[in-house]
Protein backbone atom coordinates (compact mmCIF):
# COMPACT_ATOMS: atom_id res chain seq x y z
CA UNK A 1 0.00 0.00 0.00
CA UNK A 2 3.05 2.52 0.60
CA UNK A 3 4.01 2.13 -3.08
CA UNK A 4 0.55 3.25 -4.08
CA UNK A 5 0.85 6.98 -4.62
CA UNK A 6 -2.31 7.51 -7.08
CA UNK A 7 -5.55 7.86 -4.19
CA UNK A 8 -8.29 6.16 -6.38
CA UNK A 9 -5.26 3.20 -6.62
CA UNK A 10 -4.62 3.29 -3.21
CA UNK A 11 -8.75 3.19 -2.35
CA UNK A 12 -8.97 0.26 -4.55
CA UNK A 13 -5.93 -1.97 -3.31
CA UNK A 14 -7.51 -1.33 0.30
CA UNK A 15 -10.88 -2.92 -0.92
CA UNK A 16 -9.28 -5.64 -2.74
CA UNK A 17 -7.34 -6.88 -0.19
CA UNK A 18 -10.26 -6.22 2.36
CA UNK A 19 -12.02 -8.82 0.28
CA UNK A 20 -9.35 -11.33 0.00
CA UNK A 21 -9.30 -11.02 3.83
CA UNK A 22 -12.97 -11.69 4.10
CA UNK A 23 -13.15 -14.74 1.61
CA UNK A 24 -9.96 -16.19 3.71
CA UNK A 25 -11.81 -16.01 6.39
CA UNK A 26 -15.37 -17.44 5.11
CA UNK A 27 -13.24 -20.33 3.20
CA UNK A 28 -11.75 -20.91 7.19
CA UNK A 29 -15.24 -20.94 8.82
CA UNK A 30 -16.65 -23.14 5.95
CA UNK A 31 -13.80 -25.45 5.99
CA UNK A 32 -13.88 -25.77 9.67
CA UNK A 33 -18.07 -26.41 9.33
CA UNK A 34 -17.54 -28.99 6.83
CA UNK A 35 -15.40 -30.60 9.12
CA UNK A 36 -17.53 -30.88 11.60
CA UNK A 37 -20.36 -31.84 9.63
CA UNK A 38 -18.21 -34.40 8.04
CA UNK A 39 -17.75 -36.06 11.43
CA UNK A 40 -20.88 -35.57 12.42
CA UNK A 41 -21.99 -37.84 9.48
CA UNK A 42 -19.52 -39.88 10.42
CA UNK A 43 -20.81 -40.37 13.89
CA UNK A 44 -24.29 -41.14 12.54
CA UNK A 45 -23.27 -43.53 10.04
CA UNK A 46 -21.21 -45.54 12.85
CA UNK A 47 -24.58 -45.16 14.78
CA UNK A 48 -26.51 -46.68 11.95
CA UNK A 49 -24.22 -49.56 11.42
CA UNK A 50 -24.08 -50.45 15.04
CA UNK A 51 -28.61 -50.08 15.30
CA UNK A 52 -28.63 -52.04 11.89
CA UNK A 53 -26.12 -54.99 13.60
CA UNK A 54 -28.01 -54.97 16.67
CA UNK A 55 -31.07 -55.30 14.71
CA UNK A 56 -29.76 -58.37 12.50
CA UNK A 57 -28.77 -59.57 15.20
CA UNK A 58 -32.31 -59.48 17.31
CA UNK A 59 -34.20 -60.71 13.95
CA UNK A 60 -31.80 -63.69 14.29
CA UNK A 61 -32.33 -64.16 17.76
CA UNK A 62 -35.79 -64.32 16.77
CA UNK A 63 -35.83 -67.12 14.18
CA UNK A 64 -33.12 -69.52 15.99
CA UNK A 65 -35.54 -72.21 16.73
CA UNK A 66 -34.30 -75.59 16.04
CA UNK A 67 -37.98 -77.36 15.32
CA UNK A 68 -38.47 -77.83 11.90
CA UNK A 69 -42.29 -77.43 10.67
CA UNK A 70 -42.34 -81.50 9.92
CA UNK A 71 -41.64 -81.81 13.77
CA UNK A 72 -43.69 -79.47 15.49
CA UNK A 73 -46.55 -81.24 12.96
CA UNK A 74 -46.09 -84.58 14.47
CA UNK A 75 -45.97 -83.34 18.28
CA UNK A 76 -49.41 -81.59 17.18
CA UNK A 77 -50.47 -84.43 16.15
CA UNK A 78 -49.28 -86.42 19.19
CA UNK A 79 -50.75 -83.74 21.59
CA UNK A 80 -54.22 -84.85 20.01
CA UNK A 81 -53.42 -88.82 20.68
CA UNK A 82 -53.97 -88.47 24.38
CA UNK A 83 -56.23 -90.66 26.75
CA UNK A 84 -59.29 -88.83 25.23
CA UNK A 85 -58.97 -90.53 21.95
CA UNK A 86 -60.01 -93.86 23.53
CA UNK A 87 -62.99 -91.77 25.43
CA UNK A 88 -64.19 -90.94 21.98
CA UNK A 89 -65.95 -94.66 21.02
CA UNK A 90 -67.94 -94.38 24.78
CA UNK A 91 -68.86 -90.45 23.71
CA UNK A 92 -70.08 -91.09 20.47
CA UNK A 93 -72.20 -94.09 21.89
CA UNK A 94 -73.81 -91.22 23.10
CA UNK A 95 -74.05 -88.88 20.42
CA UNK A 96 -74.86 -90.90 16.95
CA UNK A 97 -71.86 -91.86 14.29
CA UNK A 98 -73.40 -88.85 11.98
CA UNK A 99 -73.01 -86.27 14.97
CA UNK A 100 -70.18 -87.44 16.34
CA UNK A 101 -68.19 -87.06 13.30
CA UNK A 102 -69.73 -83.50 13.09
CA UNK A 103 -68.48 -82.76 16.39
CA UNK A 104 -64.82 -84.10 15.82
CA UNK A 105 -64.56 -82.01 13.17
CA UNK A 106 -66.49 -78.35 14.41
CA UNK A 107 -64.06 -78.63 17.30
CA UNK A 108 -60.85 -78.64 14.96
CA UNK A 109 -62.34 -75.90 13.74
CA UNK A 110 -62.74 -73.84 16.20
CA UNK A 111 -59.61 -74.75 17.94
CA UNK A 112 -57.53 -73.61 15.02
CA UNK A 113 -59.06 -70.77 14.54
CA UNK A 114 -58.51 -69.64 18.13
CA UNK A 115 -54.73 -71.19 18.32
CA UNK A 116 -54.20 -68.68 15.16
CA UNK A 117 -55.05 -65.84 16.97
CA UNK A 118 -52.76 -66.64 19.96
CA UNK A 119 -49.82 -66.83 17.39
CA UNK A 120 -50.64 -64.06 16.07
CA UNK A 121 -50.45 -62.37 19.12
CA UNK A 122 -47.90 -63.83 20.28
CA UNK A 123 -45.18 -62.59 17.34
CA UNK A 124 -46.35 -59.17 17.61
CA UNK A 125 -45.49 -59.58 21.48
CA UNK A 126 -42.78 -61.90 21.29
CA UNK A 127 -44.52 -63.57 23.89
CA UNK A 128 -44.07 -67.47 23.89
CA UNK A 129 -46.72 -68.96 26.59
CA UNK A 130 -49.84 -67.76 27.55
CA UNK A 131 -49.29 -66.31 30.77
CA UNK A 132 -46.22 -63.98 29.30
CA UNK A 133 -49.15 -63.11 26.25
CA UNK A 134 -51.49 -62.38 28.94
CA UNK A 135 -49.07 -60.06 30.65
CA UNK A 136 -49.65 -57.50 27.69
CA UNK A 137 -53.45 -56.82 28.50
CA UNK A 138 -54.40 -53.56 29.64
CA UNK A 139 -54.77 -52.87 33.34
CA UNK A 140 -55.59 -54.75 36.12
CA UNK A 141 -56.22 -57.51 33.41
CA UNK A 142 -52.66 -58.02 32.61
CA UNK A 143 -51.54 -58.35 36.57
CA UNK A 144 -54.51 -60.85 37.06
CA UNK A 145 -55.68 -62.90 34.72
CA UNK A 146 -52.35 -64.51 33.45
CA UNK A 147 -52.11 -65.75 37.81
CA UNK A 148 -55.73 -67.26 36.62
CA UNK A 149 -54.86 -68.65 33.13
CA UNK A 150 -51.42 -69.86 34.45
CA UNK A 151 -53.44 -71.85 37.37
CA UNK A 152 -55.78 -73.74 35.05
CA UNK A 153 -52.94 -74.65 32.92
CA UNK A 154 -51.71 -76.40 36.18
CA UNK A 155 -55.18 -78.19 37.05
CA UNK A 156 -55.76 -78.79 33.54
CA UNK A 157 -52.37 -80.30 32.52
CA UNK A 158 -52.04 -82.28 35.99
CA UNK A 159 -55.07 -83.92 35.51
CA UNK A 160 -54.21 -85.12 32.03
CA UNK A 161 -50.79 -86.10 33.17
CA UNK A 162 -52.52 -88.45 35.56
CA UNK A 163 -54.87 -90.07 33.04
CA UNK A 164 -51.97 -90.60 30.62
CA UNK A 165 -49.98 -92.78 33.94
CA UNK A 166 -53.71 -94.35 34.52
CA UNK A 167 -53.52 -95.66 30.84
CA UNK A 168 -50.00 -96.52 30.35
CA UNK A 169 -50.56 -99.25 33.29
CA UNK A 170 -53.49 -100.08 32.18
CA UNK A 171 -52.25 -101.18 29.30
CA UNK A 172 -49.24 -102.89 30.57
CA UNK A 173 -51.48 -104.56 32.79
CA UNK A 174 -51.74 -108.01 30.89
CA UNK A 175 -47.97 -108.34 29.98
CA UNK A 176 -46.57 -107.40 33.74
CA UNK A 177 -48.44 -109.45 36.91
CA UNK A 178 -47.73 -106.34 38.86
CA UNK A 179 -50.08 -104.39 41.38
CA UNK A 180 -51.55 -101.27 39.85
CA UNK A 181 -49.47 -98.83 41.97
CA UNK A 182 -46.33 -100.73 40.69
CA UNK A 183 -47.46 -100.65 37.47
CA UNK A 184 -47.91 -96.72 37.78
CA UNK A 185 -44.79 -96.20 39.52
CA UNK A 186 -43.09 -97.63 36.57
CA UNK A 187 -45.13 -95.88 33.66
CA UNK A 188 -43.70 -92.90 35.81
CA UNK A 189 -39.89 -93.94 35.96
CA UNK A 190 -40.57 -94.25 32.15
CA UNK A 191 -41.73 -91.24 30.94
CA UNK A 192 -39.73 -88.88 33.47
CA UNK A 193 -35.74 -88.83 31.19
CA UNK A 194 -38.89 -87.85 27.97
CA UNK A 195 -39.90 -84.43 29.94
CA UNK A 196 -36.05 -83.31 30.11
CA UNK A 197 -35.96 -83.29 25.75
CA UNK A 198 -36.76 -80.39 23.82
CA UNK A 199 -39.41 -79.94 20.99
CA UNK A 200 -37.12 -81.37 18.13
CA UNK A 201 -36.06 -84.71 19.96
CA UNK A 202 -39.61 -84.53 21.13
CA UNK A 203 -40.73 -85.07 17.65
CA UNK A 204 -38.80 -88.75 17.62
CA UNK A 205 -40.74 -89.96 20.50
CA UNK A 206 -43.64 -88.35 18.15
CA UNK A 207 -43.24 -90.58 15.41
CA UNK A 208 -43.40 -93.68 17.07
CA UNK A 209 -46.63 -92.40 19.27
CA UNK A 210 -47.94 -92.14 15.95
CA UNK A 211 -46.67 -95.60 14.72
CA UNK A 212 -48.51 -97.07 17.60
CA UNK A 213 -51.77 -95.57 16.85
CA UNK A 214 -51.17 -96.91 13.38
CA UNK A 215 -50.75 -100.25 15.31
CA UNK A 216 -54.06 -99.88 17.30
CA UNK A 217 -56.48 -99.50 14.24
CA UNK A 218 -54.69 -102.09 12.37
CA UNK A 219 -54.87 -104.43 15.62
CA UNK A 220 -58.58 -103.21 15.88
CA UNK A 221 -59.72 -103.99 12.12
CA UNK A 222 -58.13 -107.47 12.64
CA UNK A 223 -60.22 -108.23 15.90
CA UNK A 224 -63.24 -106.41 14.17
CA UNK A 225 -62.20 -109.28 11.26
CA UNK A 226 -61.42 -112.13 13.46
CA UNK A 227 -64.84 -111.99 15.45
CA UNK A 228 -67.67 -114.71 14.46
CA UNK A 229 -70.97 -112.66 16.68
CA UNK A 230 -72.75 -109.93 14.76
CA UNK A 231 -72.17 -106.67 15.22
CA UNK A 232 -74.32 -104.85 17.56
CA UNK A 233 -77.08 -102.36 16.39
CA UNK A 234 -75.46 -98.96 15.59
CA UNK A 235 -77.42 -95.63 15.96
CA UNK A 236 -76.13 -93.55 13.12
CA UNK A 237 -78.23 -90.42 13.78
CA UNK A 238 -79.93 -88.89 17.09
CA UNK A 239 -80.06 -86.12 19.61
CA UNK A 240 -79.41 -86.67 23.42
CA UNK A 241 -77.53 -84.37 26.09
CA UNK A 242 -74.55 -87.19 25.06
CA UNK A 243 -73.69 -84.52 22.44
CA UNK A 244 -72.91 -82.10 25.37
CA UNK A 245 -70.47 -85.10 26.49
CA UNK A 246 -69.10 -85.87 23.11
CA UNK A 247 -68.35 -81.90 22.84
CA UNK A 248 -66.16 -82.28 26.39
CA UNK A 249 -64.75 -85.32 25.64
CA UNK A 250 -63.54 -83.94 21.93
CA UNK A 251 -62.04 -80.59 23.84
CA UNK A 252 -60.28 -83.17 25.95
CA UNK A 253 -58.29 -84.25 23.06
CA UNK A 254 -57.09 -81.05 21.02
CA UNK A 255 -57.25 -78.24 23.72
CA UNK A 256 -53.59 -77.55 22.75
CA UNK A 257 -53.57 -73.83 23.05
CA UNK A 258 -51.20 -73.79 26.40
CA UNK A 259 -49.20 -76.14 24.44
CA UNK A 260 -48.70 -74.49 20.94
CA UNK A 261 -47.08 -71.65 21.87
CA UNK A 262 -44.28 -72.94 23.55
CA UNK A 263 -44.11 -74.69 20.37
CA UNK A 264 -43.93 -71.93 17.88
CA UNK A 265 -41.20 -70.35 20.22
CA UNK A 266 -39.09 -73.42 19.45
CA UNK A 267 -40.13 -73.51 16.02
CA UNK A 268 -36.98 -72.73 13.16
CA UNK A 269 -37.75 -69.34 11.00
CA UNK A 270 -40.89 -69.15 12.66
CA UNK A 271 -43.79 -66.85 11.51
CA UNK A 272 -47.52 -66.78 12.00
CA UNK A 273 -48.11 -67.80 8.42
CA UNK A 274 -45.80 -71.00 8.45
CA UNK A 275 -47.07 -72.62 11.72
CA UNK A 276 -50.92 -71.83 10.58
CA UNK A 277 -50.03 -74.36 8.11
CA UNK A 278 -48.25 -76.43 10.20
CA UNK A 279 -51.68 -76.04 12.46
CA UNK A 280 -54.07 -76.66 9.48
CA UNK A 281 -52.54 -79.76 8.20
CA UNK A 282 -51.73 -81.41 11.63
CA UNK A 283 -55.26 -80.72 12.36
CA UNK A 284 -56.43 -82.52 9.09
CA UNK A 285 -54.39 -85.93 10.46
CA UNK A 286 -56.44 -85.52 13.52
CA UNK A 287 -59.68 -85.23 12.00
CA UNK A 288 -58.91 -88.79 10.14
CA UNK A 289 -57.61 -90.16 13.10
CA UNK A 290 -60.33 -89.04 15.37
CA UNK A 291 -63.32 -89.83 13.50
CA UNK A 292 -62.21 -93.09 12.31
CA UNK A 293 -60.85 -93.96 15.93
CA UNK A 294 -64.66 -93.07 17.28
CA UNK A 295 -66.70 -95.13 15.12
CA UNK A 296 -64.54 -98.32 14.84
CA UNK A 297 -64.66 -98.52 18.59
CA UNK A 298 -68.22 -97.56 18.60
CA UNK A 299 -69.12 -100.26 15.84
CA UNK A 300 -67.07 -103.14 17.09
CA UNK A 301 -67.87 -102.93 20.95
CA UNK A 302 -71.56 -101.21 20.59
CA UNK A 303 -73.46 -99.37 23.20
CA UNK A 304 -71.63 -101.30 25.76
CA UNK A 305 -68.28 -99.63 25.36
CA UNK A 306 -66.41 -98.55 28.62
CA UNK A 307 -65.29 -94.85 28.91
CA UNK A 308 -61.79 -95.86 28.52
CA UNK A 309 -62.08 -98.45 25.45
CA UNK A 310 -58.64 -100.64 25.96
CA UNK A 311 -61.01 -102.28 28.51
CA UNK A 312 -63.27 -103.53 26.07
CA UNK A 313 -59.90 -105.55 24.78
CA UNK A 314 -60.62 -108.91 24.96
CA UNK A 315 -57.43 -111.07 26.34
CA UNK A 316 -56.26 -112.08 22.95
CA UNK A 317 -53.06 -111.54 21.39
CA UNK A 318 -54.56 -108.82 19.41
CA UNK A 319 -56.01 -107.12 22.34
CA UNK A 320 -52.97 -107.61 24.34
CA UNK A 321 -51.11 -105.87 21.71
CA UNK A 322 -53.30 -103.27 20.98
CA UNK A 323 -52.98 -102.17 24.57
CA UNK A 324 -49.63 -102.08 24.35
CA UNK A 325 -49.41 -99.85 21.73
CA UNK A 326 -51.90 -97.56 23.03
CA UNK A 327 -49.78 -96.91 26.31
CA UNK A 328 -46.42 -96.28 24.01
CA UNK A 329 -48.64 -93.99 22.26
CA UNK A 330 -49.79 -92.00 25.56
CA UNK A 331 -46.03 -92.00 26.52
CA UNK A 332 -44.95 -89.87 23.83
CA UNK A 333 -47.84 -87.33 24.77
CA UNK A 334 -46.65 -87.08 28.54
CA UNK A 335 -43.58 -84.86 28.42
CA UNK A 336 -45.72 -82.20 25.60
CA UNK A 337 -48.21 -81.59 27.97
CA UNK A 338 -45.65 -81.04 31.23
CA UNK A 339 -43.78 -78.59 29.12
CA UNK A 340 -46.55 -76.12 28.99
CA UNK A 341 -46.56 -76.61 32.62
CA UNK A 342 -43.14 -75.80 33.00
CA UNK A 343 -42.88 -72.57 30.73
CA UNK A 344 -45.41 -70.78 33.37
CA UNK A 345 -42.20 -71.11 36.12
CA UNK A 346 -40.87 -68.05 34.90
CA UNK A 347 -42.25 -64.60 35.24
CA UNK A 348 -43.28 -62.63 31.43
CA UNK A 349 -40.06 -61.52 30.21
CA UNK A 350 -37.73 -63.82 32.14
CA UNK A 351 -36.43 -67.48 31.45
CA UNK A 352 -36.66 -70.39 34.51
CA UNK A 353 -33.13 -71.40 35.70
CA UNK A 354 -32.24 -75.04 34.83
CA UNK A 355 -32.29 -76.35 38.77
CA UNK A 356 -36.12 -74.70 38.83
CA UNK A 357 -37.13 -76.57 35.79
CA UNK A 358 -35.07 -80.00 36.88
CA UNK A 359 -36.92 -79.37 40.25
CA UNK A 360 -39.93 -78.93 38.64
CA UNK A 361 -40.69 -81.68 36.41
CA UNK A 362 -39.65 -83.91 39.20
CA UNK A 363 -42.17 -82.32 41.62
CA UNK A 364 -44.49 -83.04 39.21
CA UNK A 365 -43.70 -86.59 37.58
CA UNK A 366 -44.45 -86.98 41.71
CA UNK A 367 -47.55 -85.55 42.58
CA UNK A 368 -49.25 -87.15 39.70
CA UNK A 369 -47.83 -90.78 40.10
CA UNK A 370 -49.47 -90.20 43.66
CA UNK A 371 -52.77 -88.55 42.43
CA UNK A 372 -52.96 -91.32 39.88
CA UNK A 373 -53.46 -93.98 42.90
CA UNK A 374 -56.59 -92.35 43.89
CA UNK A 375 -58.12 -92.36 40.53
CA UNK A 376 -59.12 -94.69 37.84
CA UNK A 377 -62.70 -93.36 36.06
CA UNK A 378 -61.46 -92.23 32.51
CA UNK A 379 -64.47 -90.76 31.28
CA UNK A 380 -65.47 -88.80 33.98
CA UNK A 381 -62.11 -87.37 34.29
CA UNK A 382 -61.86 -86.10 30.85
CA UNK A 383 -65.15 -84.93 31.10
CA UNK A 384 -64.86 -82.51 33.71
CA UNK A 385 -61.11 -81.58 32.41
CA UNK A 386 -62.18 -81.15 29.08
CA UNK A 387 -65.33 -78.59 30.10
CA UNK A 388 -63.05 -76.42 32.44
CA UNK A 389 -60.38 -76.43 29.68
CA UNK A 390 -62.92 -75.07 27.50
CA UNK A 391 -64.78 -72.12 29.14
CA UNK A 392 -60.67 -70.71 29.61
CA UNK A 393 -58.33 -71.51 26.49
CA UNK A 394 -60.82 -71.92 24.19
CA UNK A 395 -63.48 -68.83 25.40
CA UNK A 396 -61.93 -66.25 27.75
CA UNK A 397 -58.08 -66.73 26.59
CA UNK A 398 -58.99 -66.01 22.86
CA UNK A 399 -61.33 -63.54 23.73
CA UNK A 400 -59.58 -61.36 25.46
CA UNK A 401 -56.40 -61.68 23.42
CA UNK A 402 -58.31 -61.17 20.29
CA UNK A 403 -60.33 -57.87 21.89
CA UNK A 404 -57.28 -56.23 23.29
CA UNK A 405 -53.82 -57.11 21.42
CA UNK A 406 -54.80 -57.58 18.16
CA UNK A 407 -55.44 -54.35 15.85
CA UNK A 408 -57.26 -55.93 13.21
CA UNK A 409 -59.74 -57.40 15.39
CA UNK A 410 -60.70 -54.21 16.93
CA UNK A 411 -61.03 -52.61 13.41
CA UNK A 412 -63.29 -55.55 12.09
CA UNK A 413 -67.44 -55.53 13.51
CA UNK A 414 -67.61 -58.89 12.30
CA UNK A 415 -64.40 -60.57 14.40
CA UNK A 416 -65.55 -58.92 17.20
CA UNK A 417 -69.22 -60.72 17.21
CA UNK A 418 -67.68 -63.57 16.48
CA UNK A 419 -65.41 -63.47 19.74
CA UNK A 420 -68.50 -62.65 21.58
CA UNK A 421 -70.12 -65.46 20.34
CA UNK A 422 -67.19 -67.53 21.20
CA UNK A 423 -67.46 -66.29 24.76
CA UNK A 424 -70.63 -67.22 24.80
CA UNK A 425 -70.56 -70.78 23.00
CA UNK A 426 -67.57 -72.03 25.21
CA UNK A 427 -68.63 -70.69 28.86
CA UNK A 428 -72.05 -72.12 27.98
CA UNK A 429 -70.78 -75.34 27.02
CA UNK A 430 -68.24 -75.78 29.75
CA UNK A 431 -71.05 -75.33 32.28
CA UNK A 432 -73.22 -78.13 30.24
CA UNK A 433 -70.31 -80.35 30.37
CA UNK A 434 -69.47 -79.69 34.29
CA UNK A 435 -73.12 -80.84 34.61
CA UNK A 436 -73.84 -83.95 32.22
CA UNK A 437 -70.89 -85.66 32.92
CA UNK A 438 -72.12 -89.25 31.47
CA UNK A 439 -72.61 -90.26 28.13
CA UNK A 440 -76.36 -91.06 28.41
CA UNK A 441 -76.42 -93.94 26.00
CA UNK A 442 -79.70 -95.13 26.90
CA UNK A 443 -81.48 -91.63 26.20
CA UNK A 444 -79.68 -91.95 22.86
CA UNK A 445 -80.96 -95.73 22.30
CA UNK A 446 -84.59 -93.82 23.03
CA UNK A 447 -84.28 -90.85 20.67
CA UNK A 448 -82.41 -92.26 17.80
CA UNK A 449 -84.10 -92.08 14.83
CA UNK A 450 -81.94 -94.30 12.41
CA UNK A 451 -80.35 -97.53 13.64
CA UNK A 452 -78.36 -100.12 11.65
CA UNK A 453 -77.07 -103.36 12.09
CA UNK A 454 -73.42 -104.16 10.51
Amino acid sequence: LAQVDHPPLLSLSILLRAWDLQAASQWFIGSHCCHEMTEGMETVSRDARKDATESTQLLKQRTNGTATGAQLMLNIVVCGLGTGLFTLPWSVAGASCFLGVAIVAFVLALNAWTIFLLVEAAEAYQAFDIGSLLSHLPGQLGHTLPRVVNFTIWVGGFFCLVSYVIVIADCAAPFAQLGPWRLKTLASFLVFPLCFLDQRWLSMTSSMSVGAVAVVFWLLLQLSHDTHEAFPSLCLAGVSWGTVSMFASMMQTVILQMCVLPMYGEMKDRSPGNFERVVFWSFVILFKICACFAVLGYMIFGPDVKSNVLLSLPASFSGKMARLCAGASVMGVYPLILKSMIATFHSPGHSSRAETVHLGIGAIVTAVLLTSLCLSDLGKLNIVNGAVSTGVFVAVVPFMVGLHLLERVQHSMALRLGLFLLLIFGVLGSLLALLLDDNYERELSAACFWKKNF
